[in-house]
């Protein structure tokens, strides 16, 4: 007798579950459901053409989309379509299907259901993280002043049975007290400073102008110039707190793509303060004065105050402890992320003599952990690097580095150990490799790079950087930062003697404004034509 022919729906499940996850709606047509193949192909011609309008889209203009909350809503609820039509295309032919179903078959289909969700859980993963990354890092309207965990830390002693300042109160907090303008600032006297800066008014400002954060949601589009301040602190194990060893501006020109860094050395004194809080340092100003020179002082007038002592108005001690000073300053910077930012973001607008729109903070062990997530950073050494500095971390031991002349591929210890050597060199070229490691870092962190460590780079930028930067501005910045040419980048810095010229009692560097201010101008009017020589300077290849 004959035998009924095999119809399609006889077909093997399992293979019909394979075609479907290989193919969503193949598994279907194996089965002979032509209709839910033709359903199930839908979505797969839709997200071939995102694909290939994604592929095709440039790096950072996707970036700048991607970093959207209501993108990354978006993307998380797509994804979670995609998994359940790639499951349906997996699971409904095998069901379909008239061949055999048996535990074993079951459990094959089971794992290859499972198999095409792993890249789904994958995009969620990210998705997430990225999310989190945000929220840890970027502020919203909703947010307020960060919290605080530790005192500052004081100078050293001066002299015997001076009291070592450990702590300036918030002036705003304080009652006003009126105080002369001072006729004897240090900065701007003869012998020390420029004699014209005396009468050159730009290095005291009453209030900020309108901030760029402050236009997001309005106006904000057309701003021809970004500029952000970044700081590196410098606690870690047994430090006792953070003082903003690296000081860095930088600043980028909207339409030219035209970027510079300015580098200011971590032990320049002296520095004007804004008028707001221009004598909160009196104290501090006083016990650094010559022990020979206070002796000397006296009261005729019964003020309770040194005849001979006129405050400098500016920041006494060196730049890099304003931070640790005024990181509690909340009723001065009530609104700020930050307020040891906005304090030293403030006090650097009157030495550049330029508007900061933004900060960005992060401590070592936060530096040592985004260089490890990017998988090292490619680095040329000029000179041998030995040396050995403090951990980052709570547990680690000193770190050891010999690094030789050449091209190297640092990782996060031994980059740390690279920006802050300073026994065999000096301060300023140690600012110099800051700014260098800075572009370094900058160039290595790649779309694709970003893409492949994006968990760890987000884990480690989320937990050590702070910033005041605008999670509805990050967009349009990452859209500047497309633009931008890492091998045409002004790296300037502000060291002896040419910015720095005078030194104060303690042989500290005294800024020379109007030379800062002609440097740092030079730079922001470079035009398309303009090659900035730093740009090629041997110790920044990139």
């Amino acid at each position: 007798m004959a035998q009924p022919a095999t119809t399609s729906r006889d077909r093997n499940g399992v293979v019909a579950a394979l075609l479907g996850a290989v193919l969503p709606g193949l598994g279907h047509g194996y089965v002979g459901h032509r209709r839910r193949a033709i359903v199930m192909a839908v979505p797969l011609v839709a997200l071939v053409g995102a694909t290939v309008y994604v592929a095709r889209t440039p790096s950072f203009e996707l970036l700048s989309w991607i970093v959207r909350p209501a993108v990354l809503t978006w993307i998380l609820v797509v994804n979670l379509l995609l998994v359940l039509w790639r499951v349906v295309a997996v699971a409904d032919p095998y069901r379909l299907s008239h061949g055999a179903h048996n535990i074993g078959s079951l459990l094959l289909v089971t794992l290859l259901a499972v198999v095409v969700a792993l890249p789904h859980v994958l995009i969620a993963r990210y998705t997430l993280d990225a999310a989190q990354l945000l929220d840890d890092v970027f502020v919203t309207d909703d947010e307020g002043p960060v919290a605080f965990d530790d005192a500052p830390p004081g100078p050293a002693p001066f002299a015997p049975g001076d009291r070592v300042i450990t702590e300036v109160p918030d002036p705003a907090s304080l009652p006003v007290v009126a105080r002369p303008r001072s006729t004897r600032n240090l900065i701007f006297r003869d012998g020390v400073g420029d004699p014209d800066a005396v009468a050159n008014s730009v290095h005291y400002r009453t209030q900020r102008e309108v901030s760029l954060g402050a236009l997001i949601g309005s106006d904000a589009e057309g701003i021809d110039r970004v500029t952000i301040l970044l700081a590196g602190g410098d606690g870690g194990p047994g430090r006792g707190g953070s003082r903003t060893d690296v000081i860095m501006v930088a600043t980028l020109d909207t339409t030219t793509g035209k970027a510079a860094l300015f580098g200011i050395p971590r032990n320049m004194t002296h520095v004007p303060l804004p008028d707001a809080w221009s004598t909160a340092f009196i104290d501090l100003e006083k016990r650094l004065v010559p022990y020979a020179e206070r002796k000397k002082w006296t009261d005729e007038d019964g003020d309770g105050e040194p005849d001979q002592f006129v405050p400098c108005e500016c920041f006494p001690d060196q730049i890099n402890a304003i931070y640790p000073f005024t990181r509690k300053w909340v009723d001065t910077y009530p609104d700020e992320a930050d307020p040891g930012l906005a304090a030293l973001r403030d006090t650097l607008e009157i030495l550049l003599g330029i508007d900061i729109d933004y900060y960005a903070f992060v401590d070592m062990s936060g530096f040592v952990r985004v260089v490890d997530a990017l998988g090292g950073v490619r680095t040329y050494v000029t000179s041998s690097v030995q040396t050995e500095v403090s951990p980052a971390r709570e547990g680690e031991e000193w770190i050891t580095v010999d690094i030789a002349p050449g091209w190297h591929r640092l990782n996060g210890h031994e980059a740390l150990a690279y920006v802050r050597e300073r026994k065999s060199t000096s301060d300023y070229t140690r600012m110099k490799r800051q700014r260098c490691m800075l572009r370094a870092v900058a160039a290595g962190a790649d779309p694709g790079t970003i893409l492949k460590r994006f968990s760890a780079i987000s884990k480690a930028v989320g937990s050590s950087v702070k910033t005041d930067i605008d999670l509805d501005y990050l967009p349009t910045l990452l859209g500047y930062a497309s633009a931008l040419d890492l091998d045409d980048v002004a790296t300037i810095g502000f060291v002896p003697p040419y910015y720095t010229p005078k030194l104060d009692a303690r042989g500290k560097p005294t800024p020379d404004l109007l030379r800062i201010h002609a440097m740092v101008q030079w730079a922001l009017n470079a035009d398309d034509a303009t090659i900035f020589e730093t740009g090629s300077d041997s110790e920044c290849r990139i």
